[in-house]
């Protein structure tokens, strides 16, 4: 197990996971995206980018069982994301 795929399973942390796709194909990716999420709240957020033809999408995963819903989604985006995915956990900090 990826340690900062299963880092959202974790009480308080996020899982951040972004990739860049193609631009012509984000209304497919975004049908695509939204049928592998179902009811689940994933966040999907858009980097302003400067490049038009290729954008940056950030999933964010919080709570138990984020592991396995972003393999899913994972697995479905495969078809659309442009080089790897990548994964980011964080923690709050504690003041």
């Amino acid at each position: 197990m990826n340690e900062a795929a299963a880092c959202a399973d974790e009480a308080g942390q996020e899982l951040y996971v972004y990739y860049r796709l193609r631009a012509e194909q984000a209304q497919a990716a975004r049908t695509c995206f939204d049928a592998a999420r179902g009811e689940a709240p994933v966040r999907l957020l858009q980097r302003h980018d400067h490049d038009p033809s290729l954008l940056t999408w950030m999933e964010v995963y919080r709570g138990h069982g984020a592991e396995a819903l972003e393999q899913r989604i994972a697995g479905a985006m495969a078809a659309y994301a442009q080089g790897p995915r990548h994964r980011e956990c964080f923690v709050p900090l504690v003041g």
